[in-house]
């Protein structure tokens, strides 16, 4: 089976999915207009570069990606984002195509304008297929009238990298901890106002209590001056992490704590990253967040934009050292029995050969994953026929 990947090259998501694609035996070409670095991906994939660039570079790249398609022989087309990309499949007019849907394709995209809101429509409606990352951006889907058709397939967690540290770090310091870009929407001034709340308990101050934010975006000059007025030193900025040196970072923290204050958030990748390394997690109750949580169990939810709720629980989890242990034991066991990544490619691989076997123009009604849906499709050995109709 070959399968054609339409995505961002250099985004860490793209690089998982298709290097785990490859590993699988799968044959795959990867097109796009970000030029990637080759070694982040399995040497057994093959590389197109989309030519054109700039405002119209989705609409002036829809037939080439066509030709490119047409000719590879691919039996499906894999668009990751219903925005730019999903729009240029679209009007490509390729009919064979699953869409996967990230967060602000569908949470904010559409609002921006008619076209916009016209062109996701369009990327959504034409697919054979959609997929989310999240039960909660499934019905985001829904409420913009794609009421069939979607699968929940998450994002998942390589439970052998991301695994607890041999020894439990001491209580002393304590270390309280985010791997984020450094967005507004993300919600780094609550967390660094929620910190400096926090510091004011004596019993969290007398645990030499840190607070480490990894990684980089547009608002860092900002939040590193919110946090030397109030962060008393207790605040620092790590910078970028690879992908590959997260694991090491989230075993030195204590608590994980995600508190993003927008919808968009679909999906919570470092909190169930930070659960598969037995931390205890705070989220806010943003987007998918609440959903990769079991509130009281593996962490809290607390209110979005709430420093003093977010003091309140970086406190409870401090002074607690036994429901820390307790949360991150059965967040680990969450992440193995709903998020384990070889599990969700397989999923992933398993809907690929259901939309291979299905003639084009049938419209598939899903309840559950591929392996406990029934459709009216019959078995089409043909597909790199039907894929070039």
């Amino acid at each position: 089976m070959k399968i054609a990947v339409l995505a961002v090259a250099t985004n860490i998501h793209t690089i998982r999915w298709v290097n785990a694609l490859a590993e699988r035996g799968l044959d795959v070409l990867l097109i796009t207009q970000q030029p990637p670095r080759p070694s982040d991906y399995h040497p057994a994939i093959a590389f197109r570069i989309l030519p054109f660039r700039g405002p119209l570079a989705y609409a002036l790249n829809a037939p080439v990606l066509r030709y490119v398609f047409d000719r590879s022989g691919a039996d499906l087309l894999h668009v990751h984002y219903a925005g730019g990309y999903g729009a240029m499949a679209w009007l490509s007019g390729i009919r064979r195509r699953l869409v996967s849907v990230w967060g602000g394709d569908v949470y904010d995209v559409p609002h921006r304008s008619f076209l916009h809101r016209g062109l996701v429509l369009g990327a959504l409606r034409g697919a054979l297929r959609v997929t989310s990352t999240s039960h909660v951006m499934a019905d985001e889907v829904r409420r913009l009238g794609i009421t069939e058709r979607i699968d929940v397939i998450p994002f998942g967690v390589d439970t052998g990298r991301f695994r607890a540290a041999p020894e439990r770090s001491p209580d002393r310091p304590f270390i309280v901890g985010t791997v984020k870009s450094l967005q507004r929407k993300y919600g780094i001034d609550t967390l660094i106002r929620g910190f400096a709340a926090a510091l004011a308990d004596p019993a969290f101050a007398a645990m030499d209590p840190f607070l480490h934010i990894a990684g980089e975006g547009e608002a860092r000059a900002e939040y590193e001056r919110l946090a030397r007025d109030l962060g008393q030193g207790r605040i620092r900025f790590e910078g970028h992490i690879d992908h590959g040196d997260v694991p090491d970072m989230l075993r030195r923290f204590h608590v994980y704590v995600a508190v993003s204050r927008d919808d968009s958030e679909s999906f919570g990748v470092a909190i169930i990253e930070a659960s598969a390394c037995e931390l205890p997690v705070i989220v806010s109750d943003a987007g998918g967040l609440p959903e990769v949580v079991d509130h009281g169990s593996t962490g809290l939810v607390i209110p979005r934009d709430s420093p003093a709720e977010l003091a309140q629980a970086i406190g409870r989890l401090a002074a607690d050292a036994h429901l820390r242990r307790r949360m991150g034991e059965a967040g680990r066991e969450r992440v193995q029995r709903k998020y384990e990544w070889s599990a969700c490619v397989e999923r992933m691989i398993a809907l690929y050969r259901e939309l291979c076997a299905t003639p084009l123009g049938v419209s598939i009604r899903t309840h559950g994953p591929p392996s406990e849906r029934t459709g009216p499709f019959r078995r089409n050995s043909a597909c790199k026929a039907a894929a070039a109709e």
